[in-house]
């Protein structure tokens, strides 16, 4: 699910359980 890994800010259904911090 970590499509969007280094995207913090950005505001995915992935990025936000999977590298939120």
């Amino acid at each position: 699910v970590a499509a969007h890994m280094g995207k913090e800010g950005d505001a995915t259904p992935f990025t936000d359980v999977t590298v939120d911090n």
